[in-house]
C-alpha cells in the first residue's frame, strides 16, 4: 500500500504539472488524463541530450519535471531555460524540418512525449491546443526579435565605437575615409560650401619630450574638447593621426571661415591642459580649404594639408586659407 500511495502521489504531481502547461490552457481535465494514459514518458539524466539539429524529430515534448537548456552553436551557450510546463520540439512537429537548436537536460528530467499523429488528433478535438501553440510560438518569436534588436543595437554601438578615437572622443581616420565622399556629394546652400580644415599641435614632439606622454595625451584631449565645444552640431572633428586633426564644416558661409578659424585658435590656446595648469597650454597650426565642384576626398585633404604646412612655415599658431577661401 505505501508503494501504491507513493505512485498515486507521483501521478497526481505529474497531472498537476501537465495541467499548468501553457499548451493545455483552457482544455478539459480529461485531456490531461488521456495524455498521461496514452503518451509515453521519457526520463533524461543530467546533461543527457534530447534533441539535436542533425537529427529529425517527430515528437512534441512536454516538460513535467526538471529543467532543460536550449543551446547555441559549437560553444553550447545556454540561450533559453525550459521549466516544467514548457514544450519543446513543436517547430519540427509543425513544419517537418530538423530541430533548430540542441536541447539538453540541465538536471534529471521527466517529459511527456506526444508524437506528431497523436498531437494533430488531439488538436482536431481540442482547438484550444492550436490557439495555445500559436500563442507560445508568438511569444518565442517576440523574444527572438527582442534579442536580435538588442544584438543589432550592440553591433551598431560597437561599429560607432570602432569609428571613434578613444583618447579624444573625436571620429577616427577610418570614419573620415568612409564619410568624406558623402559630405562632398551634398549640395551646399547658396553662398556656402563644405570647408575642410587640417590642424596639428605645434611642436608636439618637444611638448611630449619635455612634459611626458601623460601631458601629451592630456593636450590632445584638451584640444579636442575645445574644438568640439565650439563647432556646430553638424560639424565633425576627426583625429587624423598622431597630433593631427581634420575638421569637416558642411554648409559653411565662406565669409565666416576666418572668424571661425581665429575663434578655434583662441579657444585652443586658452584651454587648460589639466587643473592648476601644471602643464602649459598648446597652440595649433590650421589650414582650411573649401570644396570645389571637381574635388575628391584626396584632393580637398591635400589642399587643406598644404595650407596647414604654410601656417607652420609662417610661424605656427595661425591659420592659412587655401586659394578657394583666400578671396573671401
Amino acid at each position: 500500500m505505501p508503494r501504491a500511495g507513493a505512485a498515486r502521489k507521483a501521478d497526481l504531481s505529474l497531472a498537476k504539472a501537465l495541467s499548468a502547461a501553457p499548451l493545455l490552457r483552457g482544455t478539459p481535465p480529461s485531456l490531461v488524463r488521456e495524455l498521461l494514459r496514452v503518451c509515453p514518458q521519457r526520463q533524461l539524466a543530467d546533461h543527457e541530450l534530447l534533441l539535436l539539429p542533425t537529427q529529425p524529430n517527430t515528437t512534441l515534448y512536454l516538460l513535467l519535471r526538471g529543467r532543460l537548456h536550449v543551446l547555441l552553436g559549437e560553444a553550447q551557450d545556454t540561450i533559453v531555460q525550459m521549466l516544467p510546463g514548457a514544450c519543446v520540439g513543436e517547430m519540427s512537429v509543425i513544419d517537418g524540418a530538423r530541430v533548430s537548436a540542441p536541447v539538453v537536460a540541465a538536471e534529471p528530467s521527466t517529459l511527456l512525449a506526444v508524437d506528431t499523429k497523436r498531437f494533430w488528433r488531439f488538436t482536431e478535438r481540442h482547438p484550444a491546443l492550436a490557439r495555445n501553440l500559436l500563442a507560445i510560438m508568438a511569444q518565442r518569436v517576440r523574444k527572438t526579435n527582442s534579442a536580435l534588436q538588442a544584438s543589432l543595437r550592440a553591433h551598431e554601438r560597437e561599429g560607432q565605437l570602432a569609428r571613434l578615437d578613444t583618447l579624444t572622443a573625436a571620429h577616427n581616420r577610418r570614419w573620415l575615409e568612409e564619410n568624406l565622399a558623402r559630405y562632398l556629394a551634398r549640395t551646399p546652400r547658396r553662398g556656402a560650401a563644405l570647408v575642410v580644415g587640417m590642424f596639428d599641435i605645434d611642436h608636439f614632439k618637444r611638448y611630449n619630450d619635455t612634459w611626458g606622454h601623460a601631458a601629451g595625451d592630456a593636450a590632445l584631449k584638451a584640444v579636442s574638447r575645445a574644438v568640439l565645444e565650439r563647432i556646430r552640431t553638424d560639424d565633425r572633428l576627426c583625429r587624423y593621426g598622431g597630433e593631427e586633426f581634420c575638421l569637416l564644416l558642411p554648409n559653411t558661409a565662406l565669409e565666416m571661415v576666418p572668424k571661425l578659424a581665429q575663434r578655434l585658435l583662441d579657444a585652443i590656446g586658452a584651454a587648460a591642459i589639466q587643473p592648476g595648469n601644471a602643464w602649459p597650454a598648446v597652440t595649433v597650426s590650421l589650414g582650411l580649404a573649401a570644396a570645389l565642384p571637381d574635388d575628391t576626398p584626396e584632393s580637398i585633404l591635400r589642399r587643406a594639408d598644404q595650407a596647414l604646412y604654410r601656417a607652420k612655415r609662417e610661424g605656427r599658431n595661425r591659420f592659412v586659407l587655401d586659394a578657394s577661401l583666400s578671396s573671401q
